[in-house]
């Protein structure tokens, strides 16, 4: 095995070490201003959001509209991946799938670097996948045949044994890749990482990976999914209800130079020690810090509560004068002024009866009957365990209430 640089000692970033110190302050005020009462609906939202744009990396053209269309309406997943759907959405199912097995898992610091946590996630990303669904692709989307002229299949959780090139770069062979893996696992265990160094370990550890290319398929979807994993673990509170994921997609070919740069051999001997860049790997980490920063202040300033506020008071104001469209082949009925108050109240409060919510409004059961069950069947409102009413970002509010999302 080569000799690689894990990650670069924080001074060599100069000022950046001042975006890193105030990066995790704004997720700081992020996570403290978002109410318990919102933050669900917003995570399971960002979980949208981290599908889509991955997706869109890889080339998958499902539209967020289609996706939130596959979903069942209760669990939010699908029933059903291998149903009659086509591959793309499948894909993005698998993927939501994933990110929810994943919030619900407890993971210790030390073990996101792991062999057994990559494998994993690969696993679960292609285990539930059709067995067409395995197959390798080439750019015209036609079947990568074998030597004996039979599909080359993906193997769920298990490195490539066959040699692959990326773009110009030729991942190191098959052979070598338990060294690279062991030698990852190591250089990034976050229990040995402290402060911000955390985020510069994560940002390298994005282009390793990415480097060594492990997996015959669908490395990029892992390693994103990965780093979310790796920031989630790295002190930042309010990761969950913003996404780098999401800044890496908005702009795929500054992503792929980025990662290009760190791909470049050593520059000299004043480029670091390894056979790669330190330079290079100087430009990625700071195009990811770039990034976490303009995503986050995205995040913030969208979810802003006077601002949100706003735009939740003229999305029920337009539903009431009927001035919304609906989506192709469907209408939005009219909607009472009074959901608005409903909704406003369930988002400040959380979960209410629905005699709490009669009361705060001064109303009786009866006449709030049919707006409480126009909201539901719009999920807007839900019933939770408890039977309280919960507030909940229906696919139909998303474009209102979080413009430029997608």
């Amino acid at each position: 095995m080569i000799q690689i640089t894990p990650y670069l000692d924080g001074i060599k970033l100069g000022e950046y070490q001042d975006k890193l110190v105030h990066l995790y302050q704004i997720d700081s005020h992020l996570n403290q201003s978002v109410p318990d009462s919102i933050r669900n609906s917003v995570e399971w939202l960002l979980r949208q959001v981290n599908c889509y744009y991955s997706n869109r990396i890889e080339g998958n053209p499902t539209h967020p509209k289609e996706l939130l269309r596959a979903q069942n309406p209760q669990t939010g997943i699908s029933s059903n991946i291998t149903a009659t759907r086509s591959r793309a959405v499948q894909e993005m199912l698998a993927h939501l799938e994933v990110q929810l097995r994943l919030e619900h898992r407890k993971t210790a610091a030390a073990d996101i670097s792991s062999q057994d946590f990559i494998k994993g996630l690969h696993r679960s990303f292609y285990q539930g996948l059709p067995v067409d669904q395995l197959h390798v692709k080439n750019q015209a989307d036609h079947d990568v045949l074998d030597v004996d002229g039979k599909p080359l299949l993906i193997v769920p959780g298990e490195y490539r044994i066959h040699p692959v090139i990326v773009g110009s770069h030729e991942p190191p062979p098959a052979s070598e890749l338990n060294s690279y893996m062991n030698w990852l696992q190591k250089s990034f265990a976050l229990d040995k990482i402290y402060g911000t160094n955390r985020v510069i370990a994560a940002a390298a550890l994005h282009h390793r990976l990415a480097w060594i290319h492990p997996f015959l398929d669908g490395n990029g979807r892992v390693i994103r999914l990965l780093t979310d994993c790796y920031m989630r673990h790295s002190g930042f509170g309010g990761y969950g209800l913003w996404s780098i994921t999401r800044g890496f997609g908005r702009d795929t070919s500054a992503y792929y130079e980025a990662l290009a740069q760190a791909d470049k051999p050593r520059q000299g001997l004043t480029d670091g020690r390894g056979v790669l860049s330190d330079a290079g790997l100087a430009h990625f980490t700071k195009f990811f810090i770039d990034t976490a920063l303009d995503q986050i202040s995205y995040f913030s300033e969208l979810l802003e509560p006077k601002k949100l506020n706003l735009r939740i008071d003229i999305y029920f104001q337009m539903r009431e004068k009927g001035a919304l469209p609906g989506a192709p082949g469907e209408e939005l009925p009219l909607l009472k002024l009074a959901a608005r108050d409903i909704y406003k109240h369930l988002l400040d409060r959380g979960p209410q009866s629905k005699s709490s919510i009669c009361a705060y409004l001064g109303k009786s059961e009866q006449s709030l009957r049919a707006t409480l069950k126009q909201l539901e069947v719009e999920r807007l409102i839900k019933l939770n365990d408890k039977g309280h009413y919960k507030a909940f970002i229906s696919p139909n509010i998303i474009e209102y209430l979080f413009p430029k999302l997608w």
